[in-house]
């Protein structure tokens, strides 16, 4: 998190350290998650150039860290949060590694994993695209692709390894979009629309974001779907109440263990 300063991903402002815990202090994302408001909206799905303003946002974030060669890999709608500005922001880093080649840990959730990280062949940031892909599916269509109700994780996984999705014939989605979906979703990753040198820019380029400037929408510059209605720089009102939760509050770190944090509380 030291290594990332982007407006669409969590900042990490500083860490302190005290004889009973280590502190990372973060910025109070006050929009609330993605994933409640895909579940405001009817069917739970957004309007296509709503859902294209949240995929050029989250796209630009991960192109970020994947030039940097950190791989995130648990994008989902819980792990989005909306700022008060109405502009998303990556949360929760806890997957998130620095990779050179490629990396064998099973981790992620399940709707969203690709198929050579359940295969365990290897995975790189052609994971990352996976699992974005299939986020911009169901921002359109209020459903992931490869679920259907009753499924068990294995059929699940089962699904998602052969690839078994299909488009509804109700022309929620541009055709534009179907292309783009179906170019990402291909089982061998280096198949796959941004496996190549240019990798995340490939998509960046394709038609579907024709009519997005990235540059601004880093920038902030551009119009955003929803900004939530924040009273104070205390409102947490989106978010549910964690009071039940102090009695489970971690005991203190032992001794043993603050040694392997010597300079935790070094970083300014």
């Amino acid at each position: 998190m030291a290594m990332l300063n982007h407006p669409f991903i969590i900042r990490l402002v500083n860490t302190y350290q005290d004889n009973e815990a280590l502190y990372m202090l973060l910025p109070l994302v006050q929009g609330g998650e993605l994933f409640a408001l895909l579940h405001q909206v009817k069917n739970g799905s957004l309007p296509e150039q709503d859902a294209k303003f949240y995929a050029a946002s989250l796209l630009e974030g991960l192109t970020y860290m994947h030039k940097r060669n950190i791989l995130y890999r648990d994008l989902k709608p819980e792990n989005v949060l909306i700022g008060s500005d109405g502009y998303p922001v990556i949360v929760d880093m806890g997957f998130a590694k620095a990779v050179i080649d490629k990396t064998y840990t099973l981790c992620g959730t399940p709707l969203y994993i690709a198929p050579e990280v359940i295969m365990n062949r290897g995975h790189n940031m052609g994971a990352d695209q996976w699992s974005w892909v299939v986020l911009v599916y169901e921002m359109i269509l209020g459903s992931c692709p490869f679920y259907k109700d009753g499924m068990d994780q294995m059929d699940l996984f089962k699904s998602i390894v052969r690839v078994r999705y299909s488009f509804p014939k109700n022309n929620l989605m541009s055709k534009s979009c179907e292309d783009l979906i179906a170019s990402i979703l291909k089982p061998n990753p280096s198949t796959r629309l941004g496996s190549k040198n240019k990798g995340d820019d490939d998509i960046k380029n394709h038609a579907w974001f024709k009519d997005t400037d990235f540059q601004a929408l880093v920038e902030k510059q551009v119009k955003v779907p929803w900004q939530p209605i924040i009273k104070d720089a205390f409102d947490v009102s989106a978010f549910d109440n964690w009071d039940h939760l102090e009695e489970k509050i971690t005991p203190p770190i032992s001794s043993r263990e603050q040694e392997l944090f010597p300079d935790f509380g070094e970083f300014v």
